[in-house]
């Protein structure tokens, strides 16, 4: 394949290749760097372009391996980081005017463990300001266009990650997720998101000037979308190499064998409580099939306290920004942040502090009951969002559109919650022109579960093809529709 069709590559394939000497990294970095150009304006998915220390870091790449030393499993592969981890040299604006020239001096563990793998960093994907919203727009940067539509929203907060992956713009994108971040950009851009679970990869900004809250503590975690399953994988072995900074980290079990063989699965689509559009639900029962064809046995079940769980568990992250704290961010944030949080706030219970911890109590025993129903359902399919993707700024509607919004987004506000490891995967499109994706969901540092399934998913509906922005519809693997670049 020509040097310019590099960047169609999953990372597994170009990391093979330059390790092969089939091609350079310095050709992969360039012919990533190419297709950036081509393609970026029309989406604004990077807005931190690193041309010549990507090419620097191609160079030693390629040194390295003409010396035979050891080499990472993304040795010379292209990536993208997202704009909220610290990456040394570069600002950490977190889509904020006001962060603007705020400098890192170090490397964030996922920038640095990404480094450590050996993928070349092109660039940094555009986020929310304060990653608060799931709508990829700040006065800073800008707004982040979904390549499938030029009016369907990206995602967020990992919107610029999504859409500069669906469009071709590197082999892996690193997010982050707090109540869907990484599974809501890779659903509404038709390409794979991984959640792992809590603790097991680190996430720690050295220009941090405080610590997390308790929500990101026990929510937040570092993440990865690609093109593929294995890169998925891939992404995450890179991630959860250990950083003595983050001493929430824990040591992940060894792998098992067993958790790639089919198992039970407990299928939940949200229709009897009239929360799921007709076309997200025919794409997860779609999925489940396919499920079934490969040997899981897949049962309809209602997952515990579903809805109780994703709605306690955004009204704790607004209880714990509430405020100075919350008044500091509106200051800051900007009018399409300050619009969307007061709407979302207007459609939340308010908390007071002795309420919140009560709160801390109920998500504990939930989580117990959801430990019991995952030991008899090891494996739970679900949508990644009840309804299609939503329009750009949708979130800037009005209370109405944010109670729609928070409704939709369930299943992805539940599993953060929780603290559990979820993975999205491209299953269908709605009439929109906008991707479906379902979600896997396992049990406490099950990922190889959520990546087997996920696996056998991939295997019907073909690869996450790259496509070019606003591309015409051509095509068609078992009803999902790709768009690619062939």
């Amino acid at each position: 394949m020509a040097a310019d069709q590099i960047w169609q590559w999953d990372a597994a394939a170009t990391a093979n290749a330059i390790r092969a000497r089939r091609i350079s990294s310095r050709e992969a970095t360039q012919a990533a760097l190419a297709r950036l150009q081509a393609v970026n304006p029309a989406i604004n998915a990077v807005v931190d372009l690193l041309e010549r220390s990507a090419l620097d870091a191609a160079d030693r790449a390629d040194e390295m391996l003409a010396r035979g030393d050891e080499l990472g499993p993304l040795h010379g592969v292209p990536v993208t980081t997202k704009m909220n981890v610290d990456l040394a040299g570069r600002a950490t604006t977190n889509g904020l005017v006001s962060m603007k020239d705020a400098i890192a001096t170090a490397d964030s563990a996922p920038v640095a463990n990404l480094r450590h793998a050996g993928a070349v960093v092109i660039g940094r994907t555009n986020v929310p300001a304060f990653c608060y919203r799931w709508f990829t727009d700040n006065d800073l940067h800008g707004l982040t266009r979904n390549p499938w539509g030029r009016d369907l929203s990206p995602g967020g907060s990992s919107g610029g990650a999504g859409a500069a992956l669906a469009a071709g713009i590197g082999a892996i994108a690193h997010g982050n997720d707090i109540a869907g971040s990484v599974r809501l950009p890779a659903s509404a851009c038709g390409v794979y998101g991984l959640r792992p679970t809590i603790g097991r990869v680190p996430s720690y900004n050295p220009a941090s000037r405080m610590e997390y809250p308790m929500c990101a503590q026990v929510g937040a975690t570092e993440g990865v979308l690609a093109r593929s399953v294995r890169d998925l994988e891939l992404g995450l072995r890179a991630l959860e190499r250990r950083d003595h900074r983050d001493p929430r980290q824990a040591p992940a079990p060894l792998p098992d064998m067993r958790l790639q063989q089919p198992c039970r699965v407990a299928l939940y689509t949200g229709e009897a409580q009239g929360w799921t559009h007709p076309e997200v639900a025919a794409a997860t029962r779609k999925a489940a099939q396919w499920l079934a064809d490969a040997g899981y046995a897949v049962e309809e079940f209602a997952a515990p306290r579903f809805a109780e769980m994703a709605d306690l568990w955004m009204t704790m992250l607004y209880a714990e920004s509430s405020g100075a704290t919350r008044d500091l961010l509106l200051s800051l944030g900007g009018d399409g942040f300050r619009r969307a949080t007061l709407d979302t706030v207007a459609n939340l219970p308010t908390m007071s502090a002795p309420e919140l911890q009560q709160a801390w109590g109920t998500r504990l025993t939930i989580l117990r009951e959801w430990s019991e129903f995952l030991e008899n359902y090891p494996l739970l399919l679900v949508p990644t969002s009840f309804q299609p993707c939503f329009s750009l700024n949708h979130d800037l509607d009005g209370e109405d559109a944010v109670k729609q919004i928070l409704q939709a987004y369930r299943p992805l506000t539940a599993i953060a919650g929780l603290g559990l490891p979820g993975l999205s995967a491209p299953a269908g499109f709605a009439t929109n022109g906008g991707p479906i994706g379902v979600q896997l969901v396992a049990g406490r540092f099950m990922e190889q579960r959520c990546l087997s399934a996920a696996a056998v998913i991939e295997q019907r509906t073909g690869p996450a093809l790259p496509i070019d922005p606003f591309a015409p519809p051509a095509g068609t693997r078992d009803g999902a529709t790709r768009r690619s670049t062939h």
